[in-house]
């Protein structure tokens, strides 16, 4: 098994799976992009970390270049995607998983099916579900997307999850949205769907007492309220609020690093190392001062 840092396939559950596992420094972080991305959402964030962890992410089903979804899905044959690959490539000892928006949803159903596999919890704009009012939108927009393609949804997510006073580079922001745009529609409309049908209250009790979902103050689908909902659930699980969207490893991925760092190494709380971090003058951006 290649364990070096080039991009690798694996067949998993019998389906291809795309993944890059780094050098095998300090302990594991699986990192789990958002719906519709790819693992490419953590390169800066990868950059970063490096001789700190072994990193390992990958393209969940039916994104970037791993295979594609026919029909529905629901979240547990992801889980099982996830263990197997884990499985496939010998780590047998506790992660920490970092998941974004449906990557959080993926890491926190994986914590509770496998508590002896998972060391630490964070996520990051948590997408655990869609209100009951909304489902059946949801649904007929998923079906709309299998036909019409993703060129209507996506800025109408983008303006959302990534508003103007974020876009303060506009290569980032340029790539980030084509990238998106660039997904297999009916691979996106089938995690829209199960994001539809999928309920994970239940789970958020079972995470590991090191458990972190944060809020983007600038995330207008997930907004602070709905994580702070769900961080309810556990006096365990401690929420946070920060400046950024709801893509925090490309819109601040210099907060994301230290996170990690500070929380997985250090045992630091999500609030202390985020007051510290934006006392730093050179971590506000622009006139929003969002996290770097």
């Amino acid at each position: 098994m290649n364990e070096g840092s080039d991009m690798n396939w694996l067949k998993v559950n019998d389906n291809v799976v795309r993944y890059q596992l780094s050098p095998k420094v300090g302990p594991v972080v699986v990192l789990i992009h958002e719906m519709g991305g790819s693992l490419e959402s953590w390169d800066h964030v990868c950059c970063n970390l490096q001789g700190q962890f072994q990193t390992l992410r990958y393209d969940v089903r039916g994104s970037g270049l791993s295979q594609k979804i026919v029909g529905d899905i629901d979240i547990d044959p992801l889980i099982d995607d996830l263990a197997g690959l884990l499985d496939e490539l010998n780590i047998d000892g506790p992660v920490a998983l970092v998941g974004v928006a449906v990557g959080a949803a993926i890491a926190i159903r994986f914590a509770t099916r496998y508590p002896q596999r998972t060391s630490h919890l964070i996520g990051l704009s948590p997408a655990c579900g869609i209100p009951f009012a909304a489902r059946a939108a949801t649904l007929q927009r998923a079906a709309a997307i299998r036909h019409e393609g993703l060129k209507e949804l996506i800025p109408a997510l983008l303006d959302k999850t990534w508003p103007a006073s974020l876009r303060t580079d506009p290569s980032v922001f340029e790539r980030f949205s084509y990238r998106w745009l660039g997904a297999d529609p009916h691979s996106f409309a089938a995690i829209f769907s199960m994001l539809a049908r999928m309920e994970l209250e239940d789970d958020l009790p079972k995470l590991p007492a090191r458990s972190l979902l944060v809020a983007g103050q600038y995330d207008g689908l997930r907004p602070p309220q709905e994580i702070d909902r769900l961080a309810g659930f556990a006096r365990h699980i401690e929420a946070l609020h920060v400046a950024s969207g709801h893509f925090m490893p490309v819109q601040s991925p210099q907060w994301v690093s230290t996170l990690l760092t500070q929380y997985i190494l250090e045992n630091r709380s999500g609030a202390s190392i985020y007051q510290a971090f934006m006392a730093n003058p050179d971590h506000r951006i622009a006139a929003s001062q969002h996290a770097a």
